[in-house]
C-alpha cells in the first residue's frame, strides 16, 4: 500500500464523528442486551445526522426487524443496499427481515444475490437452513376461533347476590395484506335477563406507524345493552418508544344515548417487550353531561410469547341507559400451547358505585388455521 493511500485511509476515518461511533457502539450494546427499542431510538437520531450512512441504516433495519417492525425494516434495508449495493452484511439483514415476514422468496432473492458474490458465504448457508425450516414448520393460517367463558359473582348495592356468566365467541381473518375482519358474538345471562350483542370489525394496518379500526355492534331485544352502538379508532407511532391512541364511540339504548373519546398513549419501556398504554376518557352521558376518567396498564411479553398483563381505571359506564362511575382493576395473559393454540386466562373486580360489586375469572382459548 503507498503512502498516499494510507494518508486518505486515515483521514478518512479521522472525519468519522465521534457520536456516529459512540451510537453504533451504544446500539451494538442495546441490540445484545435485546433492549430493540433503545437501539432504534439511538439508531433514529443517528439517521437524521447521517441521513446517507449504510451501516447506520443497516443496523436501524435489523433492530426494526427484531422488533416485528417488518415494513420498516425492510424499507430502511432496502434503502442501505441502494447505497451500498455491495455490502453483503446488508443483503444478510435484509434477507433476514424478509424471512421474519414470511416472504421467503424475497429471502431466497437475497441469499442468491450473497452467493453470486460469495459462494461460501456462511450467512447465506444459515439463512439457507432458516427459510427450509421455516418452509417445513407448521405455521398458523389467515383464519381463527376464539371461544371465552367468564363467570361472575355479584353483590347487589341493595342487597343479595347473584351469578352472572358471559359466554363469547370470535372469528377472524385476514381478508387483504394488512386488514383483519373479525366477527364476535358475546352472550351475557344475568339470570333476570339475557342479551346477545352482535359485532363486526375491521383493523388495518396502514404502515408508517399507523393503524386503525372501526366496528358496528348490535343487541337484538336489548335489555341492558346497548341496542346499537359504533366505534372507530387509530394508533400513530410517534418514535421508536411513543404511539398515540385515539378512539370515539357511541352507544344508542333507545332512550338514552352515550358517546365516549379517549386519547391516550403507549409507552415502551426497557426491558424489551414491556408497555404502558395510559387513556382519559371522556363521556358524554345520556343527559349530555360530561364525565371523565382514566385508566391505565402495563403489559410485558416474555420468552415463548407469553403475555401477562396488569391494570386499574375508575371511569364512567353507560349500563341499561344509566351512567355510573366505575372502579376496576383487572389482571392476566395470554401463553402458546403451540403455534396454533393460545390458551388466555384473567381476573377482575368492577364496582359500579349504587348498583353492585362484580368479582369475576375469564378462560378461553384462541385457535389458528
Amino acid at each position: 500500500m503507498t503512502a498516499p493511500v494510507i494518508v486518505w485511509i486515515a483521514a478518512s476515518r479521522a472525519e468519522v464523528p465521534a457520536d456516529r461511533a459512540t451510537a453504533i457502539a451504544s446500539a451494538h450494546a442495546a441490540i445484545a442486551r435485546q433492549d430493540y427499542a433503545a437501539a432504534i431510538a439511538l439508531l433514529e437520531s443517528a439517521r437524521a445526522a447521517q441521513p446517507q450512512d449504510p451501516e447506520i441504516l443497516r443496523l436501524l433495519g435489523s433492530a426494526y426487524a427484531y422488533s416485528q417492525r417488518y415494513p420498516e425494516a425492510i424499507a430502511t434495508l432496502t434503502r442501505a443496499e441502494a447505497l451500498a449495493p455491495g455490502d453483503l452484511d446488508i443483503k444478510a439483514s435484509l434477507a433476514r427481515a424478509y424471512l421474519w415476514s414470511g416472504d421467503h422468496a424475497a429471502a431466497r432473492r437475497e441469499v442468491a444475490a450473497i452467493r453470486a458474490s460469495d459462494p461460501d458465504n456462511a450467512d447465506a448457508r444459515q439463512i439457507d437452513a432458516q427459510i427450509e425450516s421455516a418452509a417445513a414448520a407448521p405455521r398458523p393460517g389467515r383464519l381463527g376461533v376464539a371461544i371465552a367463558e367468564s363467570p361472575s359473582r355479584v353483590d347487589l348495592a341493595g342487597g343479595g347476590d347473584r351469578t352472572w356468566s358471559t359466554t363469547t365467541l370470535s372469528v377472524f381473518g385476514k381478508v387483504a395484506p394488512g386488514t383483519t375482519l373479525s366477527l364476535q358474538a358475546e352472550r351475557e345471562d344475568r339470570q333476570i335477563a339475557i342479551d346477545t350483542r352482535l359485532e363486526a370489525r375491521i383493523d388495518q394496518r396502514f404502515g408508517g406507524g399507523l393503524s386503525g379500526h372501526v366496528a358496528i355492534a348490535g343487541t337484538p331485544n336489548a335489555d341492558f345493552r346497548e341496542r346499537f352502538g359504533i366505534a372507530a379508532g387509530i394508533e400513530a407511532r410517534l418514535t421508536s418508544r411513543l404511539t398515540l391512541l385515539a378512539d370515539v364511540r357511541h352507544a344508542d339504548y333507545g332512550d338514552a344515548t352515550a358517546t365516549a373519546f379517549e386519547p391516550g398513549f403507549r409507552f415502551t419501556l426497557p426491558p424489551a417487550g414491556t408497555s404502558l398504554t395510559a387513556r382519559m376518557i371522556n363521556l358524554w352521558d345520556e343527559s349530555g353531561t360530561h364525565r371523565t376518567g382514566v385508566t391505565g396498564r402495563l403489559d410485558k411479553e416474555f420468552a415463548g410469547g407469553v403475555t401477562l398483563y396488569a391494570g386499574a381505571a375508575t371511569y364512567p359506564d353507560t349500563e341499561a341507559g344509566v351512567t355510573r362511575q366505575v372502579d376496576a382493576g383487572f389482571a392476566g395473559g395470554a401463553f402458546p400451547l403451540s403455534t396454533r393454540v393460545t390458551l388466555r386466562a384473567g381476573v377482575d373486580y368492577e364496582r359500579r358505585r349504587a348498583s353492585y360489586t362484580r368479582k369475576g375469572a375469564s378462560l378461553g382459548l384462541q385457535f389458528k388455521f
